[in-house]
């Protein structure tokens, strides 16, 4: 079915204002998603430039189809930017531009020099493909491990779509002759704007659902994990225990529990104030998770207090672990204002028994733990009655 070629641009740029004003005011919410704002301007830049296609044969050619094209072409590369913005990556200023003058330029040799339509359409077609293509990849390898989020799959689909749309066109357009001009209705020109409007609206979209997506797992991360430390706060911990507990007791296996308490913690934020303090909790967790699995569960219990959940794992096991994380920190000192801090930490071990709770491990290990603060500090105690 052939559709009005007018009509069809109208309606992509009534979608394209729309989406750029939604993206911008979650931007102005947000103001730290950054690609929001790239994204907002790439919608209203590309609006503009499907409007000035209104022009064509009204405005100086030499004018209006290389501005127009230009445009078009800044959108997807804004779009490209967002999405490296989205993923904390740099900025390719420079490529993007050098990329963009060399399409303009193109657009403007087969105006000037050679009045070609195929010609300009099989330029834009190709930095809209490459610029899609960009995304795309960006899209599918972001997020932690390379294990993107569903809204980010969706988009980058719709963005490979896209670009095969684009260059399938391309080459259909290049084997069926000269063409007469973009305004011309024609099947193949229809199903290209019926395509962009659906590709429009489907990324449009998908940045919104991606900084949902976002905002989301940044209340879950507040509400999981101690800002301080990075590790998980006590009710987190707790809450992920109680799920380690139960199925290591359907498994029927090992399960062990570490207490930890950094030594004289209060006389480092007397004598250096809580700077200090709050900089040797950060360094006693990162000291502690480089050692740690992806299975072991780390948390802060309550102020220089830390837990330690080892899955699959004994009690001698557990203390092998604590011996060389206290000899870690002992040998880790904190550099503080021209000060080096010395540090030390005492643990108390405890076994997870079958039938009891998590709480009755959190009691041995605590008296574990008493047992070597009594001792003398800087060391490692196992509860004996959790064997």
């Amino acid at each position: 079915m052939i559709l009005d070629t007018r009509t069809l641009i109208i309606v992509l740029v009534g979608i394209g204002v729309l989406l750029s004003i939604a993206a911008f005011l979650t931007w102005r919410a947000h103001r730290h998603i950054t690609a929001l704002a790239y994204w907002a301007g790439g919608a209203l830049v590309g609006a503009g430039g499907l409007a000035l296609v209104m022009l064509y044969g009204v405005w100086p050619p030499a004018l209006v189809i290389p501005l127009s094209n230009a445009l078009v072409a800044a959108s997807y590369l804004l779009n490209w930017f967002g999405v490296r913005s989205f993923a904390g990556q740099r900025i390719p200023w420079r490529r993007g531009l050098a990329l963009l003058t060399a399409l303009t330029a193109g657009n403007l040799w087969f105006v000037v020099m050679a009045n070609d339509v195929t010609a300009r359409i099989l330029i834009g077609s190709a930095g809209i493909t490459g610029l899609s293509l960009l995304a795309a990849i960006s899209l599918w390898r972001m997020g932690p491990e390379d294990k993107p989020g569903r809204a980010q799959r969706v988009t980058a689909l719709v963005f490979l779509f896209h670009a095969l749309f684009v260059a399938g066109r391309a080459a259909l357009t290049a084997g069926s002759g000269p063409v007469d001009g973009i305004l011309t209705p024609n099947l193949v020109q229809s199903a290209g704007f019926l395509e962009a409007i659906m590709a429009v609206t489907g990324w449009g979209f998908g940045f919104l659902a991606m900084t949902s997506e976002r905002l989301q797992a940044d209340l879950d991360r507040i509400g999981t994990i101690d800002p301080l430390t990075g590790a998980y706060n006590r009710r987190a911990f707790m809450k992920h225990a109680d799920k380690e507990l139960a199925r290591a007791q359907r498994n029927g296996a090992p399960l062990t529990l570490l207490l930890f308490d950094l030594d004289r913690f209060k006389r480092v934020n007397d004598t250096f104030g809580h700077l200090a303090g709050d900089a040797l909790l950060r360094l006693f967790s990162e000291t502690v998770t480089a050692r740690l699995r992806r299975t072991d569960l780390f948390g802060r219990y309550g102020g220089e207090e830390f837990c330690l959940l080892l899955p699959d794992t004994d009690r001698s096991g557990a203390a092998v672990l604590a011996e060389a994380l206290r000899r870690d920190v002992a040998a880790r000192p904190l550099p503080f204002q021209g000060h080096e801090i010395a540090a030390s930490v005492s643990i108390g071990i405890a076994a997870c028994r079958s039938g009891e709770d998590l709480d009755a491990a959190l009691a041995a290990a605590d008296l574990a733990l008493y047992r070597a603060k009594r001792n003398g500090r800087n060391q490692v105690m196992v509860d004996e009655a959790t064997a």
